[in-house]
């Protein structure tokens, strides 16, 4: 048996040594698939599969606060401190549960230096504990580390390696959190990745910040801004842990009226907590590269279905002399192994290189980005491949002549067709990848078409021009009230910059996100259930202007509204105006929004959160969060009447590239202080752009499958439309002898094109009519096709077009080639 096998590995050597184009085409049509395949996978496996780097990982999960209002769906929210402390206490099903905070802050030595602006977490002192995890360096939190007056703080190994050079006598001394001096207990160890979906904190500060102060929002039952994380008994589930934790929450919420609607508890795993909205985009990628791979497979063996027709006579001998089918299958195995292994490898290769290449251009905000690499399980799925398709390229050839007895194979030798059954099989492979390569098509064009949508969609403000940054301002150095004076004297200094047409800032921009806050409307009575609210921010004199936003009634902010002495006014959209005076004139109401919760993460209350305001103006809506979602209602206030949301980020109307005004502002601000740096500077056709990020990669890469099965639908079609003018060259040559035109020559094989052609549409076709649909509606989708239906004519023509003009271009050599034929010689070989 051994022996055998050796044979006929060495035999395959020989014959694919003969055929080198065959060979070379099959080997790189599988590295291409395979590589696909393997690159898409390594994705799918660090982000979705991919065990957390932690102890008992299976034992973690997350848990969320479940609102019911009347007339609302539920939703999930995060959990005031207060709840998860009676969770905490009262729960039978954890041995563990935590809370954390995501925050960011101002880090830098405890003399001012080193500063840079991180990610940073607030957690409870057992948080490390539920993860399983300790410092490789110092001690984790304790207990009193929670009370208030505790300001210590645990480095990650990354902050420690740069700040502070690896030194191992850190513990004990300060590091300065928005310049509020910590005691630094503990050092992460190194390679620590925290189960989050957003960015990786840089230090973790235990919660006694959040409890100091006259108002310290921790202690509020109503202000639900904790995420919480537990670790389940052994032989406890989900279900379990959510029944247990919603009647604790049952029964609060009918001793506390603030969580009269905050009724039930939500539990499932980390894993699928962090990774959960990518799971259908991934899947979706990977069901367009297992579709390049099939056009692969099929490919190769269409390629071997022709060579083995070729070898028909010397198959069909062996045959003849008692030869099992068996036997067969195994020569044909070996040597399309021996293709497999070499495309395999020469795949994972071109994975290694793609990811080299793709990871830095992923957007960040794919959580568990930083742990894919073709790791064991990555290889072994290639392998597998390669094997399968082995199996599957030498399965239809062998099947096919094994069938077929030996003396009538031998009889087909003779013939120059090649037989009836490879054409079928042949045709039959060709129509699948054209399908298939459609099918592809038109889900590349459907995506691009809503990428183009999004970036192209109506934001409401000019978005050209525009330059934008942030401030470190911390509340130690600057106070809110020392903040407004600051703007007040950086702004003038920074629209004299030549090239500077105006200049200004305010909280939120467009496209960042607004908080809501309550709301009540003089003359609008509501029930306590169906209290009104309004998207809430903060602006400087000119903001409007800077950011070419309309006003349509009223007027805009002066400077005499940016002080906190004058009267307390408020600008709002049309949607906040349609919506609460609908036909009538807003101008002039009062309103009284509650900004308690809203407060810039300070714990002491300003005695203007509650303030009445007076509405000054209307201004046209613009996109707050996306431009798929429709305007909300929004209320802006001068930012020295409300400076308590948060620091507004300067926007500059400027002639030119916006990016090369970054200098310039940053050279006036350091004369105005010399501690501060600009932050997040870019344009905001930049910042668009990172807002489509996500969408942008899914369909490059769903694109460049597309033409990956392009080409491939080509290479398969001129095959096949060689492989038959080649078997019919006696034909076209007596055709010619007889008095054919070349016009008739070609006719025979652009008739050959169509008939693969046309069947490969129309299954194509009826696929995306069953499929499409299903896709288009579903909630992922929805970012992805904006603005797309499942049935876009243009998408259809389109596609329609692109696979018409490769399949022209893969029949033009052939074709050649047939009306190429010189009759007398195919005479004179007769």
């Amino acid at each position: 048996m051994v022996a055998a096998l050796r044979s006929d590995f060495h035999f395959a050597l020989r014959q694919l040594r003969k055929s080198r184009g065959f060979a070379l085409t099959s080997i790189l049509t599988l590295a291409v698939g395979i590589g696909s395949t393997t690159t898409i996978y390594s994705l799918i496996d660090g982000v979705l599969l991919k065990p957390l780097a932690l102890p008992h990982p299976e034992q973690l999960v997350a848990v969320y606060s479940v609102e019911s209002r009347p007339g609302q769906t539920p939703t999930r929210t995060t959990t005031s401190y207060p709840n998860y402390v009676d969770w905490r206490d009262r729960s039978q099903s954890f041995a563990q549960l935590a809370a954390y905070v995501s925050d960011v802050r101002l880090i830098s030595r405890d003399d001012g230096t080193g500063g840079v602006v991180s990610p940073i977490g607030r957690i409870t002192a057992n948080y490390f504990n539920t993860l399983g995890v300790q410092p490789m360096l110092g001690r984790n939190f304790s207990k009193d580390d929670d009370q208030p007056g505790h300001h210590v703080v645990i480095l990650s190994y990354g902050l420690w390696k740069r700040l502070f050079a690896s030194n191992r006598e850190i513990l004990g001394t300060t590091l300065m959190v928005s310049d509020a001096p910590c005691t630094i207990v503990g050092v992460m160890p190194k390679g620590f990745i925290e189960p989050r979906s957003d960015s990786q904190p840089e230090l973790w500060t235990s919660f006694a910040p959040l409890l100091d102060g006259s108002a310290p929002r921790a202690k509020e039952r109503d202000n639900g801004f904790a995420e919480i994380v537990g670790r389940l008994k052994t032989d406890t589930t989900e279900a379990e842990a959510s029944a247990d934790l919603a009647a604790i929450q049952s029964s609060l919420a009918q001793s506390y009226p603030e969580d009269r609607y905050i009724n039930s508890v939500f539990v499932q795993s980390k894993l699928s907590d962090i990774t959960g909205d990518l799971k259908p985009p991934l899947l979706m990628l990977m069901s367009a590269v297992l579709a390049v791979l099939l056009i692969a497979c099929s490919n190769v063996a269409g390629l071997m279905l022709i060579r083995t027709i070729r070898r028909r006579g010397e198959i069909s001998l062996r045959t003849a002399l008692g030869a099992s089918p068996f036997r067969v299958w195994q020569q044909l195995l070996i040597e399309s192994s021996v293709l497999g292994v070499e495309g395999g490898s020469i795949g994972v290769l071109l994975a290694y290189t793609l990811l080299h290449i793709a990871l830095p251009f992923v957007p960040e905000d794919i959580p568990r980005i930083s742990e894919v690499t073709i790791n064991g399980r990555v290889l072994a799925l290639s392998a597998a491949l390669s094997i399968v398709c082995s199996i599957l390229s030498s399965l239809f050839p062998t099947r096919m002549l094994t069938r077929v007895a030996p003396i009538e194979s031998l009889r087909e030798q003779k013939q120059t067709s090649g037989g009836n059954r490879s054409h079928t099989v042949r045709d039959t492979l060709v129509v699948a990848q054209i399908a298939i390569g459609f099918v592809l098509l038109l889900a590349s064009g459907l995506l691009i078409r809503g990428f183009v949508n999004v970036r192209h969609a109506k934001t409401g403000f000019r978005s050209d021009h525009l330059f934008r940054f942030q401030l470190p301002l911390t509340n130690a150095r600057y106070p809110d009230a020392r903040k407004a004076i600051f703007y007040e004297e950086l702004l003038p200094k920074l629209a004299a910059i030549p090239g500077v047409h105006s200049a200004s800032a305010g909280h939120p921009l467009p496209l960042q996100g607004y908080n809501s806050a309550p709301l009540e409307i003089d003359g609008i009575t509501t029930p306590p259930d169906r209290r009104m609210f309004t998207l809430v921010g903060v602006a400087q004199p000119g903001f409007f202007e800077t950011l070419g936003v309309p006003l349509l009634k009223g007027r805009n902010f002066t400077t005499a509204d940016n002080d906190p002495r004058s009267p307390f006014v408020a600008i709002v959209n049309q949607a906040f105006a349609t919506k609460y005076f609908p036909d009538q004139n807003p101008i002039g109401r009062h309103i009284r929004p509650d900004l308690t919760e809203r407060r810039n993460q300070s714990n002491d209350l300003d005695p203007t959160i509650r303030n009445e305001r007076e509405i000054i103006g209307v201004i046209a809506d613009f996109q707050q969060t996306s431009v798929m979602d429709k305007p909300q209602p929004l209320a802006v206030f001068p930012y020295a009447q409300a400076s308590m949301l948060m620091r507004p980020t300067f926007v500059l109307r400027v002639a030119g590239d916006p990016m090369q005004y970054e200098k310039s502002a940053q050279s006036v601000v350091y004369s105005v202080d010399p501690l501060l740096f600009l932050l997040q500077p870019q344009s905001m056709e930049m910042h668009i752009g990172d807002i489509s990020s996500t969408q942008r990669f899914e369909t490059l890469l769903v694109s460049g499958f597309a033409s990956i099965a392009l080409f491939l639908c080509g290479l398969g079609l001129y095959a096949t439309l060689a492989a038959m003018v080649g078997t019919r060259t006696h034909e076209i040559g007596v055709r010619i002898a007889v008095g054919a035109g070349r016009r008739e020559v070609a006719s025979l094989v652009f008739a050959r094109t169509a008939a693969l052609f046309c069947p490969g549409i129309a299954i194509g076709a009826l696929i995306t009519v069953f499929a499409f649909p299903i896709f288009v509606r579903a909630e992922w989708c929805r970012q992805l096709l904006f603005g797309v239906s499942w049935f876009e004519p243009q998408t259809y023509s389109i596609a329609l077009l692109v696979l018409g003009g490769a399949s022209f271009l893969a029949c033009c050599l052939p074709t050649w080639r047939a009306v190429s034929i010189d009759p007398i010689r195919v005479l004179r070989d007769e």
